[in-house]
Protein backbone atom coordinates (compact mmCIF):
# COMPACT_ATOMS: atom_id res chain seq x y z
CA UNK A 1 0.00 0.00 0.00
CA UNK A 2 1.32 3.19 -1.22
CA UNK A 3 1.38 6.10 1.23
CA UNK A 4 2.57 9.86 1.49
CA UNK A 5 1.46 12.71 3.98
CA UNK A 6 1.62 15.16 1.23
CA UNK A 7 -1.54 16.93 1.01
CA UNK A 8 -2.54 15.66 4.95
CA UNK A 9 -2.38 19.28 6.11
CA UNK A 10 -4.80 20.90 3.54
CA UNK A 11 -7.41 18.41 5.10
CA UNK A 12 -9.88 20.69 7.32
CA UNK A 13 -12.61 20.04 9.56
CA UNK A 14 -15.82 22.46 8.75
CA UNK A 15 -16.21 24.82 11.69
CA UNK A 16 -19.59 27.63 12.04
CA UNK A 17 -17.92 31.07 11.27
CA UNK A 18 -21.13 32.89 13.49
CA UNK A 19 -23.45 32.07 15.97
CA UNK A 20 -22.85 30.36 19.66
CA UNK A 21 -21.09 27.34 17.52
CA UNK A 22 -18.51 30.03 16.03
CA UNK A 23 -15.24 28.18 16.12
CA UNK A 24 -16.91 25.04 16.53
CA UNK A 25 -17.70 22.07 14.55
CA UNK A 26 -21.65 22.21 15.15
CA UNK A 27 -22.25 18.49 13.93
CA UNK A 28 -19.86 17.09 16.35
CA UNK A 29 -20.53 19.36 19.02
CA UNK A 30 -24.57 18.54 18.78
CA UNK A 31 -24.02 14.72 18.14
CA UNK A 32 -21.73 14.08 20.95
CA UNK A 33 -24.27 16.28 23.28
CA UNK A 34 -27.39 15.04 22.21
CA UNK A 35 -26.04 11.24 22.48
CA UNK A 36 -25.09 11.73 25.98
CA UNK A 37 -28.12 13.30 26.76
CA UNK A 38 -30.03 11.13 25.31
CA UNK A 39 -28.21 7.99 27.38
CA UNK A 40 -28.93 9.98 30.50
CA UNK A 41 -32.66 10.70 29.82
CA UNK A 42 -33.65 7.02 28.95
CA UNK A 43 -32.04 6.15 32.27
CA UNK A 44 -33.32 8.51 34.39
CA UNK A 45 -36.78 8.30 33.44
CA UNK A 46 -37.08 4.86 32.10
CA UNK A 47 -34.40 3.12 34.19
CA UNK A 48 -35.87 -0.31 34.43
CA UNK A 49 -36.10 -0.18 30.36
CA UNK A 50 -32.71 1.36 29.99
CA UNK A 51 -30.90 -0.80 32.85
CA UNK A 52 -32.47 -4.59 31.42
CA UNK A 53 -31.88 -3.18 27.91
CA UNK A 54 -27.99 -2.23 28.66
CA UNK A 55 -27.58 -4.96 30.49
CA UNK A 56 -28.76 -7.32 27.86
CA UNK A 57 -26.68 -5.50 24.84
CA UNK A 58 -23.24 -6.10 27.24
CA UNK A 59 -23.94 -9.45 28.16
CA UNK A 60 -24.22 -10.15 23.74
CA UNK A 61 -21.44 -7.88 23.65
CA UNK A 62 -19.28 -9.51 26.08
CA UNK A 63 -20.26 -12.97 24.43
CA UNK A 64 -19.64 -11.74 20.80
CA UNK A 65 -16.18 -9.93 21.71
CA UNK A 66 -14.49 -10.82 24.92
CA UNK A 67 -11.99 -12.43 22.87
CA UNK A 68 -11.49 -9.07 20.91
CA UNK A 69 -11.18 -7.10 24.05
CA UNK A 70 -8.59 -9.35 25.84
CA UNK A 71 -6.32 -10.00 22.39
CA UNK A 72 -6.45 -6.23 21.05
CA UNK A 73 -5.35 -4.75 24.80
CA UNK A 74 -2.44 -7.63 24.85
CA UNK A 75 -1.52 -6.66 20.92
CA UNK A 76 -1.72 -3.12 21.73
CA UNK A 77 1.45 -3.82 23.97
CA UNK A 78 3.27 -5.36 21.69
CA UNK A 79 2.77 -2.89 19.24
CA UNK A 80 3.87 0.11 21.30
CA UNK A 81 7.03 -2.42 22.16
CA UNK A 82 7.83 -3.59 18.74
CA UNK A 83 7.61 0.05 17.33
CA UNK A 84 10.11 1.55 20.33
CA UNK A 85 12.56 -1.31 18.90
CA UNK A 86 12.67 -0.28 15.75
CA UNK A 87 15.92 1.73 14.76
CA UNK A 88 13.51 4.45 13.10
CA UNK A 89 11.99 5.15 16.34
CA UNK A 90 14.97 6.54 18.02
CA UNK A 91 15.16 8.98 15.29
CA UNK A 92 11.81 9.80 14.03
CA UNK A 93 10.31 13.00 15.87
CA UNK A 94 6.70 13.98 16.86
CA UNK A 95 7.22 17.11 14.45
CA UNK A 96 9.88 18.28 12.11
CA UNK A 97 13.59 16.37 12.19
CA UNK A 98 14.92 19.68 13.54
CA UNK A 99 12.31 20.08 16.41
CA UNK A 100 13.32 20.56 20.07
CA UNK A 101 10.94 19.18 22.83
CA UNK A 102 9.00 21.77 24.26
CA UNK A 103 9.11 20.90 28.07
CA UNK A 104 12.74 19.47 30.03
CA UNK A 105 12.58 16.02 30.91
CA UNK A 106 11.60 16.75 34.17
CA UNK A 107 8.75 18.51 33.32
CA UNK A 108 7.42 16.14 30.62
CA UNK A 109 7.58 13.23 33.00
CA UNK A 110 6.15 15.47 35.89
CA UNK A 111 2.81 15.75 33.41
CA UNK A 112 2.95 11.88 32.64
CA UNK A 113 2.51 11.49 36.47
CA UNK A 114 0.24 13.44 36.49
CA UNK A 115 -2.37 12.09 33.87
CA UNK A 116 -1.04 8.85 35.53
CA UNK A 117 -2.72 9.14 39.10
CA UNK A 118 -6.35 9.63 38.18
CA UNK A 119 -9.11 9.30 40.79
CA UNK A 120 -8.99 5.33 39.88
CA UNK A 121 -6.05 4.74 41.86
CA UNK A 122 -7.17 6.03 44.73
CA UNK A 123 -10.67 4.82 44.53
CA UNK A 124 -9.13 1.37 44.01
CA UNK A 125 -6.19 1.74 45.81
CA UNK A 126 -7.24 -0.36 48.30
CA UNK A 127 -10.64 -2.42 47.35
CA UNK A 128 -8.88 -4.07 44.57
CA UNK A 129 -6.47 -5.53 46.34
CA UNK A 130 -8.96 -6.84 49.00
CA UNK A 131 -11.19 -8.50 46.33
CA UNK A 132 -8.16 -10.18 44.79
CA UNK A 133 -6.84 -11.35 48.34
CA UNK A 134 -10.25 -13.22 48.54
CA UNK A 135 -10.82 -14.09 45.05
CA UNK A 136 -8.29 -14.29 41.90
CA UNK A 137 -7.78 -17.00 39.16
CA UNK A 138 -5.12 -18.76 41.19
CA UNK A 139 -7.45 -19.18 43.94
CA UNK A 140 -10.13 -20.65 41.97
CA UNK A 141 -7.57 -23.00 40.26
CA UNK A 142 -6.51 -24.11 43.75
CA UNK A 143 -2.82 -23.08 43.61
CA UNK A 144 -3.05 -20.61 46.36
CA UNK A 145 -5.20 -20.02 48.95
CA UNK A 146 -7.37 -16.76 49.84
CA UNK A 147 -6.31 -14.75 52.54
CA UNK A 148 -2.97 -16.30 52.77
CA UNK A 149 0.17 -14.45 53.35
CA UNK A 150 1.29 -16.22 49.76
CA UNK A 151 -1.96 -15.27 47.81
CA UNK A 152 -0.81 -11.56 49.04
CA UNK A 153 1.55 -11.01 46.22
CA UNK A 154 -0.41 -12.86 44.15
CA UNK A 155 -3.57 -9.97 44.60
CA UNK A 156 -1.45 -6.90 43.62
CA UNK A 157 0.09 -9.02 40.70
CA UNK A 158 -3.76 -9.11 39.40
CA UNK A 159 -3.71 -5.59 40.71
CA UNK A 160 -0.61 -4.50 38.67
CA UNK A 161 -2.25 -6.36 35.40
CA UNK A 162 -5.48 -4.23 34.94
CA UNK A 163 -3.63 -0.87 36.13
CA UNK A 164 -0.06 -2.08 34.20
CA UNK A 165 1.28 -1.95 30.67
CA UNK A 166 -1.76 -3.09 29.36
CA UNK A 167 -4.03 0.32 30.38
CA UNK A 168 -0.72 2.41 29.05
CA UNK A 169 -1.01 1.07 25.77
CA UNK A 170 -4.01 2.01 25.06
CA UNK A 171 -3.12 5.55 25.40
CA UNK A 172 -0.09 5.04 23.99
CA UNK A 173 -0.88 3.76 20.51
CA UNK A 174 -3.19 6.58 19.71
CA UNK A 175 -1.63 9.58 21.15
CA UNK A 176 1.31 8.64 19.22
CA UNK A 177 -1.03 8.54 16.04
CA UNK A 178 -2.39 11.78 17.15
CA UNK A 179 0.61 13.76 17.94
CA UNK A 180 2.54 12.10 14.93
CA UNK A 181 -0.09 13.28 12.08
CA UNK A 182 -0.31 16.57 14.05
CA UNK A 183 3.16 17.73 14.76
CA UNK A 184 4.98 15.96 11.84
CA UNK A 185 2.48 16.75 8.91
CA UNK A 186 0.36 19.67 10.44
CA UNK A 187 -3.44 17.74 10.98
CA UNK A 188 -5.49 19.10 13.63
CA UNK A 189 -4.98 18.08 17.40
CA UNK A 190 -8.46 15.60 17.40
CA UNK A 191 -8.88 11.90 17.45
CA UNK A 192 -9.88 11.79 14.01
CA UNK A 193 -6.39 12.57 12.88
CA UNK A 194 -5.57 9.26 14.67
CA UNK A 195 -6.95 7.92 11.25
CA UNK A 196 -5.87 10.79 8.62
CA UNK A 197 -4.32 8.51 5.93
CA UNK A 198 -7.11 6.04 6.60
CA UNK A 199 -10.10 7.97 6.24
CA UNK A 200 -9.24 10.20 3.00
CA UNK A 201 -11.65 12.59 1.67
CA UNK A 202 -14.15 11.30 4.81
CA UNK A 203 -11.79 12.95 6.77
CA UNK A 204 -14.02 16.39 7.25
CA UNK A 205 -16.83 14.08 6.69
CA UNK A 206 -19.38 12.14 8.11
CA UNK A 207 -17.21 9.27 9.11
CA UNK A 208 -14.24 11.55 10.82
CA UNK A 209 -17.65 13.32 12.75
CA UNK A 210 -18.58 9.97 13.60
CA UNK A 211 -15.25 9.00 15.09
CA UNK A 212 -14.54 12.45 17.05
CA UNK A 213 -17.98 11.45 18.46
CA UNK A 214 -17.70 8.18 19.53
CA UNK A 215 -14.43 10.48 21.07
CA UNK A 216 -16.80 12.66 23.26
CA UNK A 217 -19.36 9.73 24.11
CA UNK A 218 -16.33 7.44 25.30
CA UNK A 219 -14.85 10.29 27.42
CA UNK A 220 -18.59 11.43 28.73
CA UNK A 221 -19.57 7.78 30.10
CA UNK A 222 -15.57 6.51 31.47
CA UNK A 223 -15.75 10.37 33.41
CA UNK A 224 -19.44 9.07 35.05
CA UNK A 225 -18.50 6.23 35.96
CA UNK A 226 -15.17 7.74 38.07
CA UNK A 227 -16.99 10.19 39.30
CA UNK A 228 -20.00 8.12 40.42
CA UNK A 229 -17.37 6.16 42.11
CA UNK A 230 -15.53 8.90 43.71
CA UNK A 231 -18.10 10.74 45.09
CA UNK A 232 -19.06 8.50 47.49
CA UNK A 233 -15.44 7.66 48.24
CA UNK A 234 -15.25 11.67 49.05
CA UNK A 235 -18.07 11.49 51.54
CA UNK A 236 -16.94 9.01 53.29
CA UNK A 237 -13.35 10.52 54.14
CA UNK A 238 -15.32 13.75 55.42
CA UNK A 239 -17.26 11.05 57.20
CA UNK A 240 -14.22 9.51 58.40
CA UNK A 241 -12.79 12.95 59.11
CA UNK A 242 -15.28 14.83 60.86
CA UNK A 243 -17.44 12.08 62.63
CA UNK A 244 -20.70 13.74 61.44
CA UNK A 245 -23.20 10.81 61.40
CA UNK A 246 -25.49 13.07 58.89
CA UNK A 247 -22.75 12.04 55.56
CA UNK A 248 -23.88 8.09 56.11
CA UNK A 249 -26.69 5.99 56.37
CA UNK A 250 -27.93 3.07 58.07
CA UNK A 251 -25.50 0.85 56.76
CA UNK A 252 -22.27 2.90 57.20
CA UNK A 253 -22.39 4.23 52.95
CA UNK A 254 -22.84 7.30 51.83
CA UNK A 255 -25.82 9.42 51.95
CA UNK A 256 -27.44 10.43 48.35
CA UNK A 257 -27.98 14.27 49.37
CA UNK A 258 -24.26 14.51 50.12
CA UNK A 259 -22.92 12.71 47.24
CA UNK A 260 -24.50 15.08 44.70
CA UNK A 261 -23.13 18.16 47.06
CA UNK A 262 -19.43 17.00 46.58
CA UNK A 263 -20.47 16.11 42.64
CA UNK A 264 -21.70 20.03 42.56
CA UNK A 265 -18.59 20.91 44.06
CA UNK A 266 -16.06 18.83 41.93
CA UNK A 267 -18.32 20.20 38.84
CA UNK A 268 -17.81 23.99 39.90
CA UNK A 269 -14.22 23.84 40.98
CA UNK A 270 -13.40 22.40 38.01
CA UNK A 271 -15.62 24.34 35.29
CA UNK A 272 -13.88 27.16 36.86
CA UNK A 273 -10.45 25.38 36.70
CA UNK A 274 -11.12 24.81 32.90
CA UNK A 275 -11.74 28.56 32.45
CA UNK A 276 -9.02 30.26 34.78
CA UNK A 277 -6.49 28.02 33.41
CA UNK A 278 -5.88 27.13 37.02
CA UNK A 279 -5.75 23.37 35.93
CA UNK A 280 -1.70 23.10 36.01
CA UNK A 281 -1.39 24.57 39.60
CA UNK A 282 -4.56 21.58 40.77
CA UNK A 283 -2.55 18.77 39.35
CA UNK A 284 0.98 19.95 40.48
CA UNK A 285 -0.43 20.52 44.12
CA UNK A 286 -2.56 16.79 43.47
CA UNK A 287 0.99 15.36 42.48
CA UNK A 288 2.73 16.81 46.06
CA UNK A 289 0.25 15.82 47.97
CA UNK A 290 0.15 12.07 46.85
CA UNK A 291 3.82 11.98 47.34
CA UNK A 292 3.03 13.15 50.96
CA UNK A 293 0.01 10.53 51.19
CA UNK A 294 2.52 7.93 50.30
CA UNK A 295 5.39 8.74 52.08
CA UNK A 296 2.53 8.47 55.01
CA UNK A 297 2.00 4.74 54.11
CA UNK A 298 5.39 4.04 53.78
CA UNK A 299 6.98 5.27 57.29
CA UNK A 300 4.06 3.97 58.87
CA UNK A 301 3.01 0.47 57.36
CA UNK A 302 5.08 -2.50 57.30
CA UNK A 303 8.10 -1.14 55.31
CA UNK A 304 10.03 -4.32 55.41
CA UNK A 305 7.23 -6.68 54.74
CA UNK A 306 5.57 -4.47 52.25
CA UNK A 307 9.18 -3.99 50.19
CA UNK A 308 9.50 -7.81 50.20
CA UNK A 309 6.03 -7.93 48.33
CA UNK A 310 6.66 -5.38 46.24
CA UNK A 311 9.46 -7.20 44.68
CA UNK A 312 7.74 -10.14 45.02
CA UNK A 313 4.29 -9.31 42.88
CA UNK A 314 6.46 -7.26 40.12
CA UNK A 315 8.37 -10.15 39.67
CA UNK A 316 5.03 -12.31 39.37
CA UNK A 317 3.49 -9.96 36.94
CA UNK A 318 6.30 -9.72 34.65
CA UNK A 319 7.12 -13.37 34.09
CA UNK A 320 2.90 -13.87 33.68
CA UNK A 321 1.82 -11.08 31.36
CA UNK A 322 2.79 -13.00 28.19
CA UNK A 323 0.27 -15.37 29.26
CA UNK A 324 -2.42 -13.13 31.31
CA UNK A 325 -2.42 -10.59 28.32
CA UNK A 326 -4.09 -13.74 26.37
CA UNK A 327 -5.34 -15.16 28.40
CA UNK A 328 -9.34 -15.94 27.57
CA UNK A 329 -11.29 -18.40 30.18
CA UNK A 330 -13.90 -20.35 28.60
CA UNK A 331 -17.27 -21.49 29.85
CA UNK A 332 -18.19 -25.05 30.13
CA UNK A 333 -19.86 -26.82 32.71
CA UNK A 334 -17.55 -26.92 34.92
CA UNK A 335 -17.86 -25.11 38.09
CA UNK A 336 -14.13 -23.55 38.20
CA UNK A 337 -14.73 -22.45 34.57
CA UNK A 338 -17.66 -20.14 35.20
CA UNK A 339 -16.36 -18.32 38.05
CA UNK A 340 -13.32 -17.72 35.76
CA UNK A 341 -15.33 -16.25 33.39
CA UNK A 342 -17.14 -14.25 35.86
CA UNK A 343 -14.03 -12.75 37.58
CA UNK A 344 -12.46 -11.95 34.15
CA UNK A 345 -15.93 -10.06 32.75
CA UNK A 346 -16.10 -8.33 36.44
CA UNK A 347 -12.63 -7.32 36.52
CA UNK A 348 -10.38 -7.26 33.29
CA UNK A 349 -12.65 -6.87 30.83
CA UNK A 350 -13.88 -4.06 32.75
CA UNK A 351 -10.66 -2.42 33.09
CA UNK A 352 -9.82 -3.04 29.23
CA UNK A 353 -12.83 -1.18 28.59
CA UNK A 354 -12.46 1.48 31.01
CA UNK A 355 -9.41 2.53 29.54
CA UNK A 356 -10.47 2.64 25.89
CA UNK A 357 -13.07 4.83 27.23
CA UNK A 358 -10.39 7.02 28.96
CA UNK A 359 -8.17 6.87 25.62
CA UNK A 360 -9.55 9.49 23.68
CA UNK A 361 -8.66 12.36 26.69
CA UNK A 362 -5.68 10.81 28.11
CA UNK A 363 -3.99 10.47 24.61
CA UNK A 364 -4.92 13.76 23.66
CA UNK A 365 -3.39 14.84 26.84
CA UNK A 366 -0.22 12.83 26.56
CA UNK A 367 -0.17 13.77 22.31
CA UNK A 368 0.16 17.33 23.79
CA UNK A 369 2.90 17.50 25.79
CA UNK A 370 5.29 15.23 24.06
CA UNK A 371 5.64 17.67 20.49
CA UNK A 372 9.47 17.42 19.61
CA UNK A 373 10.15 13.52 21.40
CA UNK A 374 11.17 10.66 19.44
CA UNK A 375 8.47 7.72 18.76
CA UNK A 376 10.58 5.40 21.56
CA UNK A 377 11.00 8.37 24.00
CA UNK A 378 7.18 9.19 23.49
CA UNK A 379 6.45 5.18 23.99
CA UNK A 380 8.64 4.54 26.82
CA UNK A 381 7.95 7.56 28.84
CA UNK A 382 4.17 7.17 28.47
CA UNK A 383 3.94 3.87 29.56
CA UNK A 384 6.59 3.20 32.25
CA UNK A 385 6.50 6.20 34.15
CA UNK A 386 2.91 6.31 35.11
CA UNK A 387 3.05 2.18 35.55
CA UNK A 388 6.00 2.42 37.87
CA UNK A 389 4.21 4.98 40.15
CA UNK A 390 1.22 3.04 39.97
CA UNK A 391 2.88 -0.16 41.07
CA UNK A 392 4.47 1.46 43.76
CA UNK A 393 1.42 3.47 45.54
CA UNK A 394 -0.85 -0.02 45.05
CA UNK A 395 2.09 -2.10 46.91
CA UNK A 396 2.46 0.30 49.96
CA UNK A 397 -1.18 1.37 50.10
CA UNK A 398 -3.17 -1.86 49.04
CA UNK A 399 -0.21 -3.62 50.76
CA UNK A 400 -0.98 -1.75 54.29
CA UNK A 401 -4.91 -2.97 53.88
CA UNK A 402 -3.60 -6.51 53.01
CA UNK A 403 -1.03 -6.08 56.42
CA UNK A 404 -4.19 -5.26 58.00
CA UNK A 405 -6.53 -8.38 57.34
CA UNK A 406 -2.91 -11.01 57.47
CA UNK A 407 -2.86 -9.42 61.17
CA UNK A 408 -5.20 -11.89 63.38
CA UNK A 409 -5.44 -9.47 66.38
CA UNK A 410 -6.77 -6.44 63.82
CA UNK A 411 -9.66 -5.19 65.48
CA UNK A 412 -11.43 -4.73 61.74
CA UNK A 413 -12.02 -6.73 59.33
CA UNK A 414 -12.12 -4.44 56.15
CA UNK A 415 -13.99 -6.98 53.84
CA UNK A 416 -17.04 -6.05 55.98
CA UNK A 417 -16.20 -2.10 55.56
CA UNK A 418 -18.25 -0.32 53.12
CA UNK A 419 -15.55 -0.38 49.59
CA UNK A 420 -15.56 3.72 49.90
CA UNK A 421 -14.51 3.70 53.89
CA UNK A 422 -11.95 0.94 53.14
CA UNK A 423 -8.85 3.07 52.66
CA UNK A 424 -9.84 5.06 55.89
CA UNK A 425 -10.56 2.41 58.04
CA UNK A 426 -7.05 0.99 56.75
CA UNK A 427 -5.53 4.32 57.63
CA UNK A 428 -6.98 4.04 61.51
CA UNK A 429 -5.71 0.24 61.47
CA UNK A 430 -2.64 1.29 60.82
CA UNK A 431 -1.74 5.27 62.55
CA UNK A 432 -2.51 6.44 66.27
CA UNK A 433 -6.28 8.48 66.22
CA UNK A 434 -4.90 11.47 65.96
CA UNK A 435 -2.64 10.78 63.00
CA UNK A 436 -5.69 8.84 61.24
CA UNK A 437 -7.37 11.93 61.35
CA UNK A 438 -4.94 14.08 59.74
CA UNK A 439 -3.82 11.64 57.13
CA UNK A 440 -7.68 10.73 56.22
CA UNK A 441 -8.25 14.68 55.97
CA UNK A 442 -5.17 14.48 53.66
CA UNK A 443 -6.50 11.69 51.70
CA UNK A 444 -9.47 13.47 51.54
CA UNK A 445 -8.01 16.54 50.05
CA UNK A 446 -6.84 14.57 47.56
CA UNK A 447 -9.04 12.39 46.18
CA UNK A 448 -11.33 16.07 46.22
CA UNK A 449 -8.23 17.56 43.53
CA UNK A 450 -8.22 14.17 41.50
CA UNK A 451 -12.26 14.03 40.85
CA UNK A 452 -11.06 18.25 40.06
CA UNK A 453 -8.61 17.45 37.50
CA UNK A 454 -10.01 14.26 36.27
CA UNK A 455 -13.19 16.14 35.01
CA UNK A 456 -11.53 19.44 34.31
CA UNK A 457 -9.25 17.16 31.59
CA UNK A 458 -12.18 15.98 30.21
CA UNK A 459 -13.71 18.96 29.77
CA UNK A 460 -10.73 20.63 27.79
CA UNK A 461 -10.26 17.18 25.72
CA UNK A 462 -14.00 17.32 24.82
CA UNK A 463 -13.96 21.16 23.93
CA UNK A 464 -10.62 20.27 21.79
CA UNK A 465 -12.46 17.82 19.94
CA UNK A 466 -15.47 20.07 19.48
CA UNK A 467 -13.12 22.98 17.93
CA UNK A 468 -11.97 20.61 15.23
CA UNK A 469 -8.63 20.40 17.18
CA UNK A 470 -8.39 24.20 17.86
CA UNK A 471 -6.33 23.63 21.81
CA UNK A 472 -6.73 27.12 22.43
CA UNK A 473 -10.30 27.87 21.64
CA UNK A 474 -12.10 27.79 25.10
CA UNK A 475 -15.30 29.88 25.26
CA UNK A 476 -16.72 30.04 28.37
CA UNK A 477 -20.12 29.41 27.72
CA UNK A 478 -19.08 26.20 26.02
CA UNK A 479 -16.84 25.36 29.26
CA UNK A 480 -20.07 25.75 30.97
CA UNK A 481 -22.59 23.81 29.12
CA UNK A 482 -20.63 21.03 29.24
CA UNK A 483 -19.42 21.23 32.89
CA UNK A 484 -23.20 21.73 33.81
CA UNK A 485 -24.02 18.95 31.68
CA UNK A 486 -21.73 16.32 32.98
CA UNK A 487 -22.45 17.35 36.60
CA UNK A 488 -26.10 17.07 36.61
CA UNK A 489 -26.18 13.62 33.73
CA UNK A 490 -24.04 12.35 36.72
CA UNK A 491 -25.92 13.15 39.38
CA UNK A 492 -29.10 12.24 37.95
CA UNK A 493 -27.44 8.88 37.15
CA UNK A 494 -26.23 8.77 40.91
CA UNK A 495 -29.83 9.36 42.14
CA UNK A 496 -31.47 7.17 40.12
CA UNK A 497 -29.06 4.64 40.77
CA UNK A 498 -27.79 4.06 37.32
CA UNK A 499 -24.57 4.10 37.79
CA UNK A 500 -24.10 0.21 36.69
CA UNK A 501 -26.12 1.15 33.99
CA UNK A 502 -23.70 3.67 32.78
CA UNK A 503 -20.88 1.21 33.41
CA UNK A 504 -22.51 -1.23 31.01
CA UNK A 505 -22.98 1.20 28.39
CA UNK A 506 -19.44 2.16 28.85
CA UNK A 507 -18.34 -1.03 28.05
CA UNK A 508 -20.85 -1.03 24.95
CA UNK A 509 -19.41 2.14 24.15
CA UNK A 510 -15.96 0.79 24.04
CA UNK A 511 -16.40 -1.62 21.72
CA UNK A 512 -16.29 0.85 18.24
CA UNK A 513 -13.63 2.63 19.73
CA UNK A 514 -11.33 -0.28 20.52
CA UNK A 515 -11.35 -0.77 16.73
CA UNK A 516 -10.55 3.48 16.33
CA UNK A 517 -7.36 2.68 18.38
CA UNK A 518 -6.85 -0.66 16.61
CA UNK A 519 -6.69 1.27 13.32
CA UNK A 520 -4.45 4.25 14.07
CA UNK A 521 -1.71 1.63 14.96
CA UNK A 522 -2.29 1.39 11.18
CA UNK A 523 -1.82 5.12 10.39
CA UNK A 524 1.34 5.00 12.74
CA UNK A 525 2.76 1.95 10.57
CA UNK A 526 2.27 3.52 7.26
CA UNK A 527 3.93 6.71 8.64
CA UNK A 528 6.95 4.17 9.61
CA UNK A 529 6.82 2.62 6.22
CA UNK A 530 7.12 5.74 4.58
CA UNK A 531 9.84 7.71 6.57
CA UNK A 532 11.80 4.46 6.43
CA UNK A 533 11.73 4.60 2.52
CA UNK A 534 12.33 8.34 2.46
CA UNK A 535 15.76 7.78 4.49
CA UNK A 536 16.96 5.02 2.32
CA UNK A 537 15.86 7.18 -0.75
CA UNK A 538 15.48 10.81 -0.01
CA UNK A 539 14.77 11.66 -3.21
CA UNK A 540 11.58 9.78 -3.68
CA UNK A 541 8.32 11.43 -2.10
Amino acid sequence: MSFSPDGLSDRVIAKASSGFYRGFNRSVTLGALGSAMALIFWIVLRPECAMAALASGKSLMLDLFRGWFVYATGGFVVFCLGVAALPIAGRLRLGKDTETPQFSVGSWLSMMFCAGIGAGVLIYSVSEPLAHFAMNPQVINGTVEAHSEANASVALAYTYLHWGLSAWACYTVLGLAIALYSYRYGMPLTVRTALGPLLGKSYGGLIGNCVDIFSIFAIVVGIATTLGYGVAQFVSGAHSVTGLSVLVCDAGRPALIWQLAALGLVGVIATGSVILGGIRWLSVLAAWLFFVVLTCFVLVGEFHSSLGRFGQSVWTYIISLPQASVFLAASDQNRNSTEMVAWQTDWTIFYWTWWIAFAPFVALFLARVSRGRSLRTFILGCMFTPVGICTVWFAYVGGAALDVQLDLDAMTDLMEVPISAQIYETIRQVAPPALATVWNALVTLLLLLLLVTTLSAAMIAINTISAAGDETRRVPSHIWLWGGVMTVMIGCLVAAGGTGSIRDAMIIGALPFSFIIALSGISTILSIVFETRRRACPARR
